[in-house]
């Protein structure tokens, strides 16, 4: 959708309407950007006091977090087509598929065994007003469903604030 239809309140509301409760603790929310890269999101070698250390990534971190609690988790990307989504998800963009969560790959940095939990959802949001920053990669887009969000211009809430705000000025 367009920027400001909400789209970021509709995805957490989303989040906690199927989770049935309101908890953040369950919700972690990212936004891409085109320096983005695999070792931000999973996993990748940061500069330390000693050199560098590996350190995981949002992604790494809430998906191990999501495994020792086996309620629903939500994973949000805000401006997911900005980024390249290719070199983000890397090997793992197989596994966010529903019927792939139970298989394993080994991740780039790390000799580890890795698996997306099947508690973890994710929900991409982009403008579609920046279609041109990024084409949505086809291995990635038939992974998801779309719901276009449209600028409610005619409802009648949109109409009675316009008409309130014109009256105050």
């Amino acid at each position: 959708g367009a920027p400001g239809v909400g789209k970021t309140f509709a995805a957490k509301r989303l989040a906690y309407s199927i989770m049935g409760v309101k908890d953040a603790s369950r919700v972690m929310m990212i936004q891409f950007h085109q320096s983005y890269s695999y070792e931000d999101f999973v996993m990748g070698f940061r500069p330390s006091e000693i050199g560098f250390t590996l350190s995981p990534g949002p992604f790494y971190y809430f998906c191990e977090r999501s495994r020792k609690d086996k309620r629903r988790h939500f994973f949000i990307i805000d401006e997911i087509n900005r980024g390249n989504l290719s070199k983000i998800f890397g090997e793992l963009l197989m596994l966010i598929e529903s019927d792939k969560r139970n298989e394993k790959v080994n991740i780039l940095y790390k000799n580890e065994e890795f698996g997306i939990p099947d508690n973890v959802y994710i929900i991409g949001m982009m403008n579609t007003a920046d279609r041109g920053l990024a084409m949505l990669d086809y291995a990635l887009r038939r992974r998801f469903s779309f719901y276009e969000m449209k600028p409610a211009f005619d409802s009648d809430g949109f109409k009675k604030r316009i008409s309130a705000s014109s009256e105050i000025s």
